[in-house]
């Protein structure tokens, strides 16, 4: 009546032997309060996790890059340098959180497409046939805010060698 229990495949890895990754929502969670950069770290783990070292230096380049040109179409927008009416006649920017808010979830559904698609289908196996586990949501914001300090600085750095930072002045930051 009952049916025995199907033996495992021997090629299959058993379950204390997999890595820990990144699951879809810590990935979310991360971008909301890391932006992509984060988002793209943690993809990238989830790569370099599984040992695929090519795909996640492409997630990182890919990141970094993304990244920038978001930053550089912000900053032509509603920066110092724009036309906005953001920006007040001291080239002091003020600040509406709505748009900001907008933004930071654009940018989780757009890191949430892309990690569904690059990820997605290798995820839902690693969970429900392989029984792997994730790494906590909180880890997830952790590290993925760290990254996020990390890629930012390369960014910026990036972004001031090639001249496409604004320019400020010490006495614009007084006022």
């Amino acid at each position: 009546m009952n049916e025995p229990d199907q033996p495992e495949h021997s090629n299959s890895p058993k379950r204390e032997n997999l890595p820990r990754l990144y699951s879809l929502n810590g990935i979310g969670f991360a971008t909301f309060f890391g932006s992509m950069l984060a988002g793209f770290f943690l993809l990238a783990a989830n790569y370099h996790a599984l040992g695929m070292k090519r795909p996640a230096g492409f997630a990182i380049g890919a990141g970094v890059v993304v990244f920038c040109t978001y930053f550089v179409i912000v900053m032509a927008t509603v920066g110092p340098g724009s036309l906005s009416p953001a920006v007040g006649p001291t080239d002091a920017v003020q600040i509406n959180m709505t748009q900001a808010i907008l933004s930071n979830i654009g940018q989780v559904m757009f890191l949430l497409l892309v990690t569904h698609l690059l990820q997605g289908g290798m995820l839902k196996t690693f969970q429900e046939e392989m029984k792997g586990n994730y790494h906590s949501v909180t880890r997830s914001i952790f590290v993925g805010f760290l990254a996020y300090l990390a890629l930012a600085s390369l960014c910026l750095i990036l972004l001031s060698l090639l001249g496409l930072m604004p320019d400020v002045s010490p006495d614009a930051l007084s006022t």
